[in-house]
């Protein structure tokens, strides 16, 4: 269905240029042959309430640019209806009426072309010609009971194929030119756009390098301290510097959603958030650019009614920058100035901004809303007003356009109201594409939030404990997490703490999981579970037994206020790392040196891949960070050969090496290549200091747990599940890993697995004889050193449930425990066997030893 607007969409844009001469032709075309046709050159058969009737319907083509907005909608059926009548229905009719005269059968052919030029599409058109001769076919049968075909010739059929044929092929040709060329303006003004990141990014480089510098920003109500600055210049720097960041995000959301309109995407609401229409205001005109001081005395907001609405608050901002820039064009008129106003009634909320500049006719007061439309004024562009009403129909709001000529022009801003049925419907199409996980060991009280998600219309998945939470939360995006403190396998305190240190999880989901929203579900004391909360990294308590009405309040604050969640990053690990920064920009090297270096870390610089590959060879660092765009071998290049490993000798770290990509482009392609290379993470420019701290911990922090000696599934030593669930779950583990192996036999080939797996067998039966003995002996010193032993080993040659079993025992024996299973020794030695039976069988399968 889609795919057929879109279609219908390309069609109409086609034609509308012509329209108005396309209406004229056919209003007057048709009675005028109607003379032609029955005075001057007499035919067999002519209607002429037939022909008013083509000519009457014809008349909105002429009308098209003064049909109101309200009534455009309907134009596509209109179009397509009135084409169908007027050319193939009317010319297979009266072709059949004149029983195929050579008059007529000229006539279609022409009709035929017309459709062709009109309508720009061969499958389009070849379907209206065929419906519109069976459909006049089925008309005569009707009227006179039989078709003749008594002027028809054989000789009609090979003209009328090639016509048609070479009509449509010339025409696909010369609209395959056609799209070319648009193609390449979309993408010309695509890059004027994004080179528009060039300059906001030096700006972003500037604040970085300064923020970088200063002290860490002290708390306000601290007492005064020596500084080389003073405490509130202090302030007032890393408040420029804020604000100055947020204005930069802005600009790049702008430049992103400008950059997807001119893609024909539709404006994203993923992020719409209530807003306060007075702070927004006041946040725009605060923030707009003036030439001067007097240029702000210009603007009056007055009559201000303060009401909430949904929308985008960056996009909010761009409407009004836009409405303030193109007003003040006009500002050296006399007696110039620009008034907003606001307004709430019971039905709707409005946004009054009123210049009294020379105003605009009334022929162009709905043109300046097309798409490239400019004015005479210089600079003009053609996107503001058009995107302006894309964001504003995005809110569920109308602009529209008000002027007298010579006095003033008046953009007047329809917003629904925050409770209304058109708000709740925005809210209801983003809330389907939020994913909430529901973390509780109670039936009830699943069923419950199942009812309430179900109401709202969110994803939602449910988990029974904290272990299956884990599970879920490593493999998929949730957007809110509701968490049951009290669970018997993980509780809900320990879980969070898990998903906050993002132990063992993708770089991408673990810097997702620092902000996102936890909510605990508790029947304990609200002090108490506060308290804990607190000290778990959960963002507030839901007190049991839940209410609809809580409930309702969480989500509008986590998904519709805007509310962010404290980030929890462990800087410790950033300290003292070598870090090899690839960037061929030397405006980002310097920043980004002054960032980490700040930071503690080490930094080398390559200015491409190929001196990137080189320094590998030659020094070790921990961790990469590559720009994609670079001469001589980009990041992307770069990184597939470091994966790759076949310019290394020296360096063996190749594969887990961690390689964060810097890039510009955020879209989904670009995404997918970094993936598809082998990095780890990206960071979209610019980079801002929160974001890459998270990241280099984030993606240093897994690599860390993926090089201790445990199995090639890189998952973390988890918290000790109970008795009962480890020892039923044990035997479906698999005996051996599969992934290690392989990466084993990749290293040295078969030679070095037989080796290996030799040493582990011999080592194993000396350490589970001394193990034998020390459980005899009651020697918790030696059974906890080899049991360690034990599983170092096991995970290092791929032995993974004899690691696993390990794993568990090691949770005991650090504590000067047995464990909590009798026979856990016979266990062992059943699990040694079998992974011993499936070692010799991966080694010489022909000699393997018979059941």
């Amino acid at each position: 269905m889609q795919k057929l607007k879109s279609l219908s969409k390309r069609i109409i844009e086609h034609a509308e240029p012509n329209l108005g001469i396309i209406g004229i032709f056919t209003t007057l075309g048709y009675p005028v042959y109607y003379i032609i046709w029955t005075f001057l050159f007499p035919q067999p058969y002519e209607n002429l309430m037939l022909r008013i009737f083509c000519a009457f319907i014809s008349i909105p083509c002429i009308l098209y640019r003064h049909i109101p907005v309200s009534l455009k909608k309907f134009f596509p059926f209109y179009f397509y209806l009135t084409f169908f009548i007027d050319v193939p229905y009317f010319f297979s009719f009266m072709l059949l009426k004149n029983e195929c005269s050579t008059v007529w059968t000229m006539s279609l052919l022409t009709g035929i072309f017309m459709l062709i030029l009109i309508l720009s599409n061969w499958m389009v058109v070849s379907i209206m010609t065929i419906l519109g001769f069976i459909t006049a076919y089925a008309t005569v049968m009707f009227l006179d009971g039989e078709v003749s075909f008594a002027f028809f010739q054989l000789e009609y059929i090979p003209v009328f194929l090639f016509s048609f044929i070479g009509s449509i092929i010339a025409n696909h040709n010369r609209q395959l030119a056609h799209q070319t060329k648009i193609s390449l303006l979309k993408s010309l003004s695509g890059s004027i756009a994004h080179e528009m990141r060039n300059p906001l990014n030096a700006i972003t480089n500037a604040i970085g390098s300064v923020h970088a510098t200063l002290p860490k920003k002290a708390d306000i109500n601290t007492e005064s301290k020596s500084y080389s600055v003073s405490h509130s210049c202090l302030m007032n720097i890393h408040q420029v510097i804020e604000e100055s960041s947020n204005t930069l995000n802005r600009a790049n959301k702008i430049i992103d959603s400008i950059l997807a309109s001119m893609r024909g995407d539709e404006v994203s609401t993923g992020m719409f958030i209530r807003i306060s229409v007075v702070d927004a205001i006041e946040a725009a005109v605060n923030s707009f650019p003036f030439n001067d001081a007097e240029e702000k005395k210009l603007i009056g907001i007055n009559n201000i009614q303060n009401f909430n609405f949904l929308g985008d608050c960056d996009l909010f901002h761009y409407v009004l920058f836009n409405l303030l820039k193109n007003s003040l064009y006009y500002r050296n008129k006399k007696n110039f100035c620009i008034t907003i106003t606001t307004d709430s009634t019971l039905a709707e909320n409005t946004i009054k901004f009123r210049d009294t500049g020379p105003g605009i006719p009334a022929n162009k007061r709905e043109l300046v809303f097309d798409s490239f439309y400019t004015s005479d004024k210089k600079g003009g562009n053609g996107l503001g007003l058009s995107f302006c009403r894309r964001v504003i129909n995005a809110f569920g709001g109308t602009i529209v356009c008000n002027s007298k000529e010579g006095e003033w022009t008046e953009f007047i801003i329809t917003l629904p109201k925050y409770d209304s049925k058109k708000v709740r419907e925005i809210k209801n199409n983003i809330l389907q594409e939020k994913r909430v996980l529901v973390t509780e060991d109670q039936p009830a009280n699943r069923l419950l939030l199942s009812k309430f998600l179900s109401e709202i219309n969110c994803q939602y998945e449910m988990a029974e404990n904290g272990m299956r939470a884990i599970e879920l939360l490593s493999e998929k995006r949730y957007d809110l997490i509701f968490m049951d403190f009290e669970m018997q396998i993980l509780n809900g305190d320990a879980t969070v703490k898990h998903i906050r240190s993002a132990d063992g999880m993708d770089p991408s989901l673990a810097i997702h999981y620092l902000d996102v929203p936890v909510v605990g579900l508790t029947s304990l004391p609200r002090k108490e579970a506060l308290e804990r909360a607190r000290e778990c990294g959960m963002n507030e308590v839901l007190i049991k037994p839940l209410k609809r009405t809580d409930f309702r309040k969480i989500i509008e604050k986590y998904f519709f206020s805007g509310v962010k969640s404290i980030r929890h990053v462990k800087e410790e690990l950033i300290s003292g790392k070598r870090i090899l920064l690839v960037d061929d920009n030397e405006t980002s090297l310097k920043f980004m040196s002054i960032m980490l270096d700040h930071l503690g870390c080490n930094v080398d610089h390559a200015l491409h891949g190929k001196e990137a590959i080189d320094l590998l060879e030659k020094e070790d660092f921990d961790l990469v960070l590559m720009d994609l765009e670079m001469p001589v071998m980009d990041g992307i290049e770069a990184t597939m050969a470091i994966r790759a490993g076949t310019h290394f000798h020296r360096f063996h770290s190749f594969r887990t090496i961690p390689i964060i990509a810097l890039t510009g482009n955020d879209d989904e392609q670009n995404k997918q290549n970094i993936k598809n290379a082998g990095m780890n993470y990206h960071l979209c420019k610019p980079v801002f200091t929160d974001e890459l701290i998270s990241a280099i911990t984030l993606v240093l922090n897994n690599n860390s747990e993926e090089n201790e000696t445990i199995p090639a599934n890189n998952k973390k030593e988890r918290p000790v599940t109970n008795s009962a669930t480890f020892w039923n779950t044990l035997y479906n583990e698999n005996i051996l890993d599969a992934a290690t192996i392989n990466s084993l036999i990749e290293i040295g080939g078969d030679e070095l697995l037989e080796s290996l797996f030799g040493n582990f067998s011999t080592d194993t039966d000396q350490l589970i004889g001394k193990l034998e003995k020390s459980v005899t002996t009651k020697d918790l010193k030696q059974y906890d050193f080899i049991i360690h032993t034990i599983k170092g080993s096991s995970g290092c040659i791929g032995a993974h449930k004899m690691f696993v079993l390990c794993r568990y025992i090691n949770e005991y024996s650090r504590k000067g425990e047995w464990p909590d299973n009798s026979t856990w020794m016979e266990i062992l030695k059943t699990v040694y066997a079998e992974t011993k039976h499936e070692l010799q069988i991966l080694i010489n399968p022909e000699t393997t030893p018979s059941s």
